[in-house]
């Protein structure tokens, strides 16, 4: 164990012996000056893994304070991350943003010790060009040299905003997830909360942890909601490696699930798999699998995600052989449950009934027959994809007219909350099922109208302001990033970018489970927030192969501006900032010609592109009336477009 500074430059180091049991281990006096911020860090070996609990700081019992003349907190103006200061070396180091003139960068702030003076102060402009030396002076006269460097970072999606609270948690996400990276590693496997050693060690494959600290897994479900945001944080390999190794652990003897868990080797992770016949397996997840690797070749234009055949085989599976083998309690075309996790359980909703068909099932099997159609479409197999474009249809109008109505010779069943699980005896509920009841609206299951609006307000009532202030509300933070997906579809902007806000009020607080750590240590809450900013509140949908992109502001009444650069769209990177709600700035900074489609909510006569008006076509997006013109940007051009 021991004590790094913020760029993780060991200051202080001791080695803990071997025990089984807990012990108290304590590095002593150590001088810290007020306002410091350091790192207090543990490692262990490859014989075995380490618990820690209860880190404490407690004063020494030392009569003679120690003398300071140093550096304790530098930061300059839109930095990336935290300053690292090595008081040992004394230097300073800080991470700038790509593209920053790092001859005109200028510090925020510069404490020293107390009356010490430096020389370099907040406001300065400093040429971080070379390596800079700042002089600490004490009271006594006596002068300390400092270096102070800045790196500026390798290109990646970036926000900016009006809203600093956005800024940095968007900032703060990005860093966040390279934490979880796991590509090219070399440890365990087969780790859980009752096995610290695992079964041995391992090579990883290109993946990223997408579950909980305590497993060396990545799990579907997780991986699957984590998907979007990982591609905008540059890691394409790893979502192509993770869709692959699922879609080959789909299988006859399995009846076509893949696993729920997999190792960062690449096998199968033991506390959720312990044969074929008796593994931890979700209806849910099995479909999401194919809207999601859809979403993926939205962004990327990768065609693999549509000609692997692996991939295709797993897809085709799900939605034939997987349906048919899973619809025999009650024959209907829905795949089903059939008890808890280990034999397959309908729904994502883990603390609840055990039905053998749920709305989260349902709406994600439409998805999936709707990514379905439009790879068929991708691939050129028109007739084949006309045919699954009908049975999707077939499938909404069946959710909506029948599966969804509890009582269908009620007169007023049209406004009734929408049926959210079937239970083995036949008893349909409509009452609040988490997961199950918000992934109606979420997957776009429902028709647009009163009765989801006011589905909408109920799935509202139920949450309340989050953990403990109502009875349904979940009490696991990760429940909660699915929410603005619930909401900025239907334009319901407040709504979900109040549960933005939340999920990052939340971060540093414990996670439910104390071996988690923080809400934030939890992976799905950077990655979800990145696409929630991207995807949600930007409303970016991709179309990479065809070189299209539409946009759709959901910015709210505390955001006045909302930008985002280097945004990677298959061959194109764009800069796209929106400015309120009425008007929309794209640059593309790539060899080739975009077709960009802005949308604006609401019906209006004329767009302005570039201060020419033009007359505006209308679609109905959800419900809601957007209006839109095309826009062709050329290379390194940008264009304006403007409602009234």
């Amino acid at each position: 164990m021991g004590i790094a500074n913020l760029a993780d430059d060991v200051l202080i180091r001791s080695s803990v012996k071997k025990n089984k049991k807990y012990k108290h281990n304590k590095l002593k006096h150590i001088a810290l000056e007020k306002g410091e911020q350091l790192n207090v860090f543990f490692s262990g070996s490859d014989e075995g893994g380490v618990s820690v609990d209860m880190v404490t700081l407690t004063p020494s019992k030392k009569a003679k304070q120690p003398k300071f003349n140093q550096v304790i907190v530098f930061n300059v103006e839109e930095q990336s991350g935290l300053t690292a200061i090595d008081r040992n070396e004394r230097t300073v180091h800080v991470t700038v943003p790509y593209g920053t003139d790092m001859k005109n960068v200028r510090a925020a702030e510069a404490l020293v010790s107390k009356n010490s003076n430096g020389s370099i102060k907040g406001g300065d402009t400093v040429d971080f060009s070379e390596p800079v030396p700042m002089f600490i002076t004490d009271s006594k006269g006596r002068t300390e040299q400092w270096t102070l460097t800045a790196t500026e970072k390798e290109k990646e999606v970036t926000v900016t905003s009006s809203n600093q609270k956005l800024q940095d948690s968007f900032a703060w996400a990005i860093d966040k997830t390279r934490q979880f990276v796991m590509t090219g590693q070399r440890d365990l496997v087969n780790r859980d909360e009752n096995n610290n050693d695992g079964s041995g060690i391992a090579d990883y494959i290109p993946s990223y942890w997408a579950g909980y600290f305590d497993r060396t897994a990545f799990y579907s479900r997780d991986f699957l909601h984590q998907a979007a945001g990982a591609k905008l944080a540059g890691l394409d390999e790893e979502n192509f490696s993770m869709f692959k190794t699922f879609a080959v652990h789909s299988t006859e003897s399995r009846k076509w699930y893949t696993l729920w868990a997999v190792n960062f080797d690449g096998s199968p992770h033991t506390i959720d798999y312990k044969d074929d016949d008796w593994f931890v397996r979700e209806v849910p997840a099995q479909f999401e699998f194919l809207e999601k690797a859809w979403e993926q070749y939205q962004w990327t234009g990768d065609k693999r995600y549509i000609e692997d055949p692996d991939l295709w085989h797993f897809y085709t599976k799900v939605l034939t052989d997987y349906i048919q083998l899973h619809d025999d309690q009650d024959p209907n075309g829905i795949a089903e449950g059939y008890g808890g996790i280990f034999e397959g359980s309908a729904t994502y909703n883990e603390r609840g009934e055990f039905p053998i068909e749920a709305g989260d099932a349902i709406g994600s099997q439409y998805q999936a027959t709707v990514a379905y159609a439009a790879m068929l479409d991708a691939r050129g197999e028109y007739s084949e994809s006309r045919l699954w474009q009908e049975k999707a249809q077939q499938l909404k109008d069946y959710f909506n007219q029948d599966w969804s109505i509890a009582n269908p010779q009620d007169l007023d069943s049209a406004n009734q909350n929408y049926v959210n699980i079937v239970q083995k005896d036949g008893v349909r509920l409509n009452d609040f099922g988490k997961e199950n009841s918000w992934f109606m609206p979420m997957k776009l299951i429902t028709e647009p109208g009163d009765r989801n609006n006011n589905y909408l307000d109920f799935i509202a009532k139920n949450l309340g302001d989050g953990i403990g202030t109502s009875p349904e509300a979940p009490n696991n933070i990760e429940a909660y990033t699915y929410i603005p997906e619930t909401y900025f579809p239907y334009n319901r902007n407040e709504e979900a970018w109040k549960w933005m806000q939340y999920i990052m009020d939340m971060k540093d607080l414990p996670h439910e489970r104390p071996t988690q750590g923080t809400n934030g240590d939890y992976p799905e809450i950077s990655f979800t927030f990145i696409a929630n900013t991207v995807e949600g509140l930007m409303g970016v949908k991709p179309n990479a192969v065809n070189s299209e992109v539409v946009t759709a502001s959901h910015l709210t009444a505390d955001i006045d501006w909302l930008s985002v650069d280097y945004l990677p769209v298959g061959e194109h990177e764009l800069s796209i900032r929106h400015d309120g709600l009425t008007k929309t700035t794209l640059t593309n900074t790539s060899e080739k010609i975009l077709k960009w489609q802005p949308w604006f909510y609401g019906r209006f006569p004329v767009l302005n592109i570039d201060g020419v008006p033009m007359e505006a076509e209308y679609k109905i997006i959800n419900g809601q009336t957007v209006s839109y013109v095309d826009v062709s940007v050329g290379s390194n051009e940008t264009k304006v477009v403007e409602r009234p």
